[in-house]
C-alpha cells in the first residue's frame, strides 16, 4: 500500500493549531459545499508541534468543520518541511499611491531590504518593498495584516506559485510574500498570533486527496476507534483498486 495512506488519522479538532487566518468568502463557500456533499473531501495537512498538530494546509476546512458542529477531523500527518515558501497574490485595485498611504504598521521602500515582508510589483514599475515599522513578531504580523487590509473588498485574488513568473498587467498588482522558517511559524503559534490568510505555501510530498470521509463520522466518538474505521475504509478502497498514485504535476480546478 502507498505509505502516505498510513499517515491518515481521525483526531479531535481541539488538537489542531492554526498559524493563518481565513478568508470569510472562501470559508462560506466551502462550508456550504461540505454541508451539501456531507463529506470532508481532502484531509487537513498537519505536523506535530509541541503536543499539538500545526495546520500546514486546510485552515478553511478546519473552520468549516467547526461551524458544522464536528468535533473530529480527518488529517494527514507529515513532517514539518524545512522550508516554508510565500505565495504570490495577483489582484486588481491595489495602486502604488494606496500602498504608499500613511500607515502606522509598515513603510514602503524602493530599495532592497532583507527585513522586507513582501514586495509589490505594478505594471511598468520597479518593486516596492513593505517593511514593518515595529520590531519583533507582533510588529511583523501587524504589518502583514495592514498590507492585506489594503486589498479591495471583494477583489478576486489569484494565488501564484512562489517561483511563478507573472508580470502584472495594467491595473493589477503582484504581491510577493517572503518565505518563513518553520521556527517563525512555531513562534507565531506560541504567541497566540495568526498570519493573514493565504501567505504560506508548503510543498507536501504524496499529498492525499479525494478521501470523501463522511461528516457524520466526524460529529463525535473516540478518535482511535474512528481511525481504525478509517484504516478499514482505506484498505477496502485499495483492494477495490479505487486508489491512484500520480507522481507528475497536477492542475486542479477548485
Amino acid at each position: 500500500m502507498i505509505p502516505a495512506l498510513d499517515a491518515l488519522r481521525i483526531v479531535a479538532l481541539e488538537r489542531l493549531a492554526l498559524h493563518e487566518e481565513h478568508d470569510p468568502a472562501r470559508l462560506e463557500s466551502l462550508r456550504t459545499r461540505m454541508a451539501a456533499e456531507g463529506v470532508q473531501l481532502n484531509p487537513v495537512i498537519v505536523s506535530p508541534c509541541e503536543g499539538r498538530l500545526l495546520v500546514l494546509d486546510g485552515a478553511h476546512r478546519f473552520r468549516a468543520l467547526t461551524e458544522l458542529g464536528c468535533r473530529l477531523v480527518l488529517v494527514q500527518v507529515v513532517r514539518l518541511p524545512e522550508r516554508v515558501e510565500g505565495w504570490q497574490h495577483l489582484l486588481r485595485g491595489l495602486s502604488p499611491s494606496l500602498l504608499r498611504s500613511d500607515t502606522s504598521a509598515f513603510s514602503v521602500s524602493e530599495d532592497s531590504a532583507p527585513e522586507a515582508l513582501a514586495e509589490v510589483l505594478f505594471a511598468g514599475e520597479g518593486p516596492l518593498r513593505v517593511l514593518p515599522r515595529e520590531d519583533g513578531l507582533r510588529g511583523r504580523v501587524r504589518a502583514l495584516r495592514a498590507l492585506q487590509a489594503l486589498y479591495p473588498a471583494g477583489s478576486s485574488i489569484r494565488r501564484v506559485e512562489p517561483e511563478g513568473r507573472v508580470e502584472p498587467g495594467e491595473g493589477e498588482a503582484l504581491v510577493r510574500y517572503r518565505s518563513f522558517s518553520p521556527g517563525e511559524l512555531l513562534e507565531v503559534v506560541a504567541a497566540g498570533e495568526v498570519l493573514p490568510a493565504g501567505i504560506t505555501r508548503f510543498r507536501i510530498p504524496e499529498r492525499v486527496l479525494g478521501v470523501r470521509y463522511p461528516l457524520e463520522g466526524l460529529m463525535g466518538g473516540d478518535p482511535e476507534e474512528r481511525t481504525a474505521g478509517l484504516r478499514e475504509l482505506v484498505r477496502r478502497r485499495w483492494e477495490e483498486n479505487r486508489v491512484r498514485y500520480y507522481s507528475e504535476p497536477v492542475v486542479l480546478f477548485e
